[in-house]
């Protein structure tokens, strides 16, 4: 199971946290998963892969390619992650776009996420993260 929580930003200019119940299955490769989601009533079905990743696991690159077949949606995406969320330092960052590129993504289609205290994130309240830890 995967339980994220992550911010949104409304059609209204709202800041907002959410939460998902994802189920992940074994892809049919090492380095592939199988997600799916109940999500307002529609499941989504998505296929998530490890694109690449630093020896040292300084960043790491993942891509995905989802669908909610009942409402006729299809999207793809990828995430670049560090461990403080910053992007991978300059003389890293080649290495990271040729990564990127494997996945049918461009480094202009990437944008950062800020979550912290200086950002517009402050406005959502900090991340309900005792939610899913409630019962530990």
């Amino acid at each position: 199971w995967y339980d994220p929580v992550f911010r949104v930003n409304t059609l209204d200019g709202r800041h907002i946290w959410c939460k998902r119940h994802y189920r992940v299955r074994d892809g049919p490769e090492p380095g592939t998963f199988r997600l799916s989601v109940l999500d307002n009533g529609v499941t989504s079905n998505e296929f998530w892969s490890i694109a690449g990743a630093a020896d040292d696991l300084s960043w790491v690159v993942f891509s995905y390619a989802g669908a909610a077949a009942a409402v006729g949606q299809m999207y793809l995406g990828g995430l670049i992650c560090t461990p403080d969320g910053s992007l991978p330092p300059p003389d890293k960052l080649e290495k990271v776009w040729e990564v990127l590129k494997k996945t049918s993504m461009a480094p202009w289609e990437m944008f950062p996420v800020k979550n912290d205290v200086a950002s517009d994130a402050v406005d959502a309240g900090p991340p309900p993260l005792n939610f899913y830890r409630a019962d530990i």
